[in-house]
């Protein structure tokens, strides 16, 4: 290792506290917010139409934000740009208390207009984390490779998902005190991710964008098996999310209507984000699951089931089991495709806007078409929906897995590191 690197590494990690409190913070900020959504659209006169639309438009802003900066990667400053997008992001959160407030004081004065307002400032919301999440992964990950990478991405994992933990719980108690009492806090949280955010050092960000990661050279990857893996694990996040996405948003008034308490929906994804928290971490400690593509065609199959126990569950035993179910699943399939999107690559802030780009489809598409078919169609049917999608992802993981296990008997290159071999 050369001189240079041996002088990087120690600046890394005494200035990455601040990167894994402000993913803290913003992770609280965000699921506190997201979890009283459907509450709080429903409360301000919103559809379950509207209760779909909201997170859609939030996640299809960042999709779109993020490929519209796409070719901004690699020359922006990675300390201005996460500051100036968690500034966005709290004007956004603002306005969007504000709209609950107003809605309230006004009560029944063009309901629709707020309703449409909140989801608009989500989609603002939406779109600055496209200058934020991306950034602060590749500031992470700098420098990093094998081993070292997979533990580096388990603690920043665990550092967000354990925001997302306590976010569902006050979210959902918070809600029943006042509708705009989560978005208020919430707000709080952003400021307190912006503070953070501050204590980060400028050169260690700059090359967190730019510097191919340290090592590259020294470790040897079957490039095969890595595009096996990266592909399946693909799959497995586009699934994941989307399920999750309607469960999110559907199943929260689903819930309700079955004779439970808003508190209870906030502990169903307080569960949820305990387990996921859990498999980020496990995730991250041990690599044993590494270059294991099979794991993820199970964690798929357990998704299956996440779903089935959903639809015909009527207790709460039955769907707090869904939800260590699709904690364990998210956190697994967010971990992998992490770990193999930025493995042996030299464009590592490009692969994590790729990484973030599955999550916004997955969740986009799973927003839309859950509010779309609950107002059209049905109360259960988006969850059909979602065993449709689980089921044909599946079927694609198997079939790439099985051709990527013929080609590997193949004769090999060896010591290939051309990245277009993985793509």
């Amino acid at each position: 290792m050369s001189d240079e690197n041996m002088q990087v590494r120690p600046e890394a990690h005494g200035r990455a506290w601040p990167l894994y409190g402000a993913a803290f913070m913003m992770a609280i900020s965000l699921s506190m917010a997201w979890t009283a959504m459907p509450f709080v659209l429903s409360a301000m006169g919103g559809t379950n139409a509207h209760v779909g639309y909201a997170p859609a438009v939030n996640t299809l802003a960042y999709m779109i934000a993020l490929l519209a900066a796409g070719s901004w990667f690699g020359h922006l400053r990675v300390r201005r740009t996460t500051l100036l997008a968690a500034t966005i992001a709290l004007l956004a959160t603002a306005a969007m208390s504000f709209c609950v407030f107003w809605a309230e004081w006004r009560a029944g004065v063009n309901e629709r207009a707020w309703v449409w307002t909140l989801i608009a400032a989500g989609g603002i919301g939406g779109a600055a984390m496209a200058l934020y999440w991306p950034f602060l992964m590749s500031w992470v990950s700098a420098d990093y490779e094998g081993v070292q990478l997979n533990r580096r991405f388990g603690r920043y994992n665990g550092a967000w998902s354990s925001g997302g933990t306590i976010g569902p719980l006050i979210g959902g108690r918070l809600f029943e005190v006042d509708a705009v009492i989560p978005l208020a806090v919430a707000v709080v949280f952003v400021l307190l991710s912006l503070l953070l955010l501050r204590f980060g050092r400028d050169g260690s960000a700059r090359k967190a964008a730019t510097v191919p990661a340290a090592g590259m050279g020294e470790i040897a990857y079957d490039m095969r098996l890595l595009g096996d893996c990266r592909w399946v694990s693909r799959i497995a996040l586009f699934s994941v999310c989307a399920s999750y996405a309607i469960l999110r948003s559907q199943f929260a008034l689903v819930f309700r209507d079955l004779g439970y308490a808003e508190r209870q929906f906030g502990m169903y994804l307080t569960i949820y984000a305990l387990c996921n928290f859990a498999a980020l971490v496990a995730a991250g400690r041990w690599a044993c699951w590494h270059f294991k593509p099979v794991l993820l065609i199970v964690g798929q199959a357990t998704l299956l089931l996440t779903l089935l126990l959903t639809i015909y569950g009527r207790t709460l035993g039955v769907f707090f089991a869904s939800a260590v179910l699709l904690g364990v699943a998210y956190g697994f399939a967010y971990s992998s495709h992490l770990y193999y999107g930025a493995s042996a690559s030299r464009k590592r802030s490009a692969r994590m806007a790729i990484h973030e780009i599955v999550i916004s489809v997955g969740l986009t598409i799973g927003s839309f078409a859950g509010g779309y078919l609950a107002e059209h169609v049905g109360l259960y049917t988006p969850y059909w929906f979602a065993i449709g999608l689980v089921g044909t992802g599946l079927a694609g993981q198997l079939g790439l897995h099985l051709a990527a296990r013929r080609r590997v008997t193949l004769p090999k290159q060896a010591a290939a590191t051309g990245e277009e071999l993985v793509e």
